[in-house]
C-alpha cells in the first residue's frame, strides 16, 4: 500500500514517508496538523476494507489501546475512517528506536539489559490484563525498545498491536472463535480454541525472556526448517525441558550459566500447558 507524500488522512495528518508494513495496515511518518506534532499513522490496506470483520479487527486496536493506562503501552492519539477512501486509520506516538526482534537479531541480551524491558513488559501488560484485556499475540516484533526522551534518557519498552487482544467479559476466561496469534509464541490453548485468559499472554513472556537471553528460540522446530505441523506437535506434546538445559544443548555452557539463577524455576512456571498451573498474570 503506498500514499503519496502530502496526501491527508482523516482531515489532520499529512503523510510525510512510508514507516512499516503488516498485514492489516501499512504505517506511515505522518504530522499532525492541528499541533504540529509528527505521528506513527497506519493505515487499514485497501483490499480488507470491504471485509467487515477486518475493519472491526482494526478498530479494536484503538479501543483497546485506549483502556491501558500505562507509559509501556504505546499511546493512541485518534482513530477513524478516511472520509474520502474509506480507509480506517489509527495515529500514535512516534517512537524512535527497535523493536526486541530487532536488537535480538544483533546479539542475546544480558540479564541486566533485559531486566528494565521486562519491567516495562509487566508494568504494561498486567494494567491490560487488570482490566480484562489479553493481547494474544505478543512477540519480539510487537515489542518496541524506544529511545528514552526524559531526564534519565533511558530506553523504554513499549507494547504494539492490540489489534486482535481479548476482552474477558466480566473479568472471566472466554472461549476464542477462531485461532489468533503468531504460532512461536502462541499458548497450548490457542491452538485448539480453549480458553484465553491473562495467563495465555504469560506462556509467551516466558518464551519472550528466553529468545532475548539466548538469542533464539526455545523451540527446535524453529531452527531445524521443520514444517508448522512439526512445531505444534513440539508445543503441545513433547516434554519442556528446564530453560537452562535447552540453552546449553543450543548455544553452549557459558550461555547458559549466564541465565539469571531462578530462571529456570521462572520459565517453567511461565510454560505450564494448563494454565491455571502458569503465574495467573503478567503483573
Amino acid at each position: 500500500m503506498t500514499l503519496a507524500a502530502g496526501t491527508v488522512v482523516g482531515g489532520d495528518f499529512r503523510i510525510e514517508a512510508p514507516l512499516a508494513a503488516g498485514g492489516m495496515g501499512a504505517v506511515f511518518i505522518a504530522t499532525q496538523l492541528s499541533t504540529g506534532r509528527r505521528r506513527a499513522l497506519k493505515v487499514m490496506h485497501a483490499l480488507l476494507v470491504s471485509d467487515a470483520v477486518s475493519r472491526e479487527r482494526f478498530l479494536e486496536e484503538a479501543r483497546v489501546g485506549s483502556q491501558i493506562e500505562s507509559e509501556h503501552v504505546v499511546e493512541v492519539v485518534g482513530a477513524g475512517v478516511d472520509a474520502e477512501t474509506g480507509s480506517p486509520w489509527l495515529a500514535m506516538e512516534l517512537l524512535e528506536g527497535e523493536t526486541l526482534a530487532d536488537r535480538v537479531a544483533r546479539g542475546r541480551l544480558s540479564a541486566a539489559e533485559l531486566a528494565p524491558l521486562m519491567q516495562g513488559l509487566r508494568h504494561g501488560l498486567g494494567r491490560a490484563h487488570a482490566r480484562g484485556i489479553v493481547h494474544r499475540d505478543l512477540k519480539p516484533e510487537n515489542l518496541f525498545i524506544a529511545r528514552g526522551r526524559g531526564a534519565s534518557n533511558a530506553d523504554s519498552l513499549k507494547i504494539l498491536d492490540f489489534g486482535i487482544a481479548k476482552l474477558l467479559q466480566g473479568g472471566k476466561t472466554a472461549a476464542t472463535q477462531n485461532i489468533a496469534g503468531s504460532p512461536l509464541w502462541m499458548a497450548p490453548e490457542q491452538a485448539d480454541s480453549r480458553e484465553i485468559r491473562p495467563a495465555t499472554d504469560v506462556w509467551a513472556l516466558g518464551l519472550i525472556a528466553f529468545d532475548a537471553l539466548v538469542g533464539q528460540s526455545y523451540w527446535r522446530s524453529a531452527t531445524d526448517g521443520s514444517t508448522l505441523t512439526r512445531l505444534l506437535v513440539e508445543i503441545l506434546t513433547e516434554p519442556i525441558e528446564p530453560a537452562s538445559v535447552r540453552a546449553a544443548s543450543m548455544a553452549g555452557a557459558e550461555v547458559a550459566a549466564a541465565l539469571p539463577r531462578e530462571f529456570d524455576a521462572f520459565f517453567a512456571r511461565c510454560v505450564e500447558r494448563d494454565p491455571r498451573a502458569r503465574f495467573r498474570d503478567a503483573s
